[in-house]
């Protein structure tokens, strides 16, 4: 058995489709902690998954209050919560070392493959990102990165600023979430000793299919550090656009990493600051590396178990169900 609760005050197109699987839907917005931990507690669950970690909304009041046997935290903010309440962090066997397992109050709880879910979208044939349109010129090489500008650490500039040396054609393209956010990236830009006019600034399209148009001006991403991304990692895959990303030790620093390597794809992961630098501008300069990289992504997205969305929703119950299995091999109720 399937129970959805929403701890959301709005509902929007998301929770409809929510609601029309036909599971049983709660919403506890307007209830207290003890209150909502009551009416999940009335129905005898055996896994409770969070899925707000520390994101807005999140209910930590109600998790801690433990109304199911076992509770996980999916991926979000990294996995974590800190809180000994919930018994573990879902992950993979990539996205965490064995030896994060000691930094976290969670126990690591790694599935098979992949832990992002790698959506399929198609791209919108109609739609307004077009390189005339935009002021970009023949030549440009574009590097996309759509991010808020809290993940442009001191780092993610220092080595963009010597992408951006080493191609001087290239510029920067950054697509706010929302207009008062415009004016953050030049600012960061020149804190950081890039000039800001390398940026292009790319509106929101209307719907998923013309935020992945978006990609059709991107000749490859630059994943950020130490908060990769996940569906901007996801997103230009799906749209056949090379994404360069620098693994290190934390899940945050894992992310595209791990979604790479699962889809088999690795040429542009980089072990140092030098290797990422150097791929990029390797996807600048060397038009057949490029063609190849863009060549395989589609290719492997066509057919890698990444993209089998029914295979992962078979490996994320196999996952819930070895989590159970340890709690009451642990003694637990």
């Amino acid at each position: 058995e399937i129970h959805l609760f929403s701890t959301a005050p709005a509902e929007d197109a998301m929770t409809a489709q929510f609601r029309a699987l036909g599971y049983p839907f709660v919403t506890l917005a307007d209830v207290a902690d003890d209150e909502a931990a009551r009416r999940i507690a009335e129905r005898d669950l055996d896994v409770l998954v969070d899925l707000s970690t520390h994101t807005r909304g999140a209910r930590p009041g109600l998790v801690a209050r433990k109304p199911a046997r076992v509770q996980i935290t999916h991926v979000a903010s990294a996995g974590a919560v800190g809180m000994a309440a919930v018994d573990f962090k879902l992950t993979d066997a990539l996205a965490d070392l064995p030896e994060n397992d000691e930094l976290l109050v969670e126990a690591l709880l790694p599935m098979e493959g992949c832990v992002y879910p790698f959506r399929r979208i198609e791209a919108a044939r109609e739609h307004p990102f077009h390189r005339a349109n935009l002021g970009i010129g023949g030549d440009d090489v574009v590097i996309g990165a759509f991010v808020t500008p809290l993940k442009l650490s001191r780092r993610t500039m220092a080595l963009w600023k010597e992408i951006l040396d080493r191609i001087p054609r290239a510029r920067i393209a950054f697509s706010p979430t929302v207009p008062w956010l415009r004016d953050a990236y030049p600012r960061i830009m020149t804190a950081a000793g890039i000039d800001p006019s390398r940026a292009i600034m790319l509106p929101q399209g209307r719907d998923d299919g013309e935020n992945l148009a978006r990609y059709g001006l991107v000749d490859f991403v630059l994943d950020p550090m130490p908060f990769g991304n996940v569906n901007g990692t996801i997103e230009p895959l799906n749209a056949g656009v090379p994404v360069v990303t620098l693994c290190g030790r934390t899940h945050g620093e894992r992310t595209g990493f791990s979604i790479l390597t699962n889809l088999g794809v690795t040429s542009t992961i980089a072990m140092s600051g030098r290797e990422y630098v150097d791929i990029a501008v390797r996807l600048a300069d060397d038009a057949a590396f490029r063609e190849g990289v863009r060549r395989e992504i589609v290719a492997r997205v066509a057919d890698s178990p990444i993209a089998d969305m029914q295979g992962y929703a078979r490996r994320l119950e196999a996952a819930y169900v070895e989590a159970l299995a340890r709690v009451v091999q642990a003694g637990g109720q």
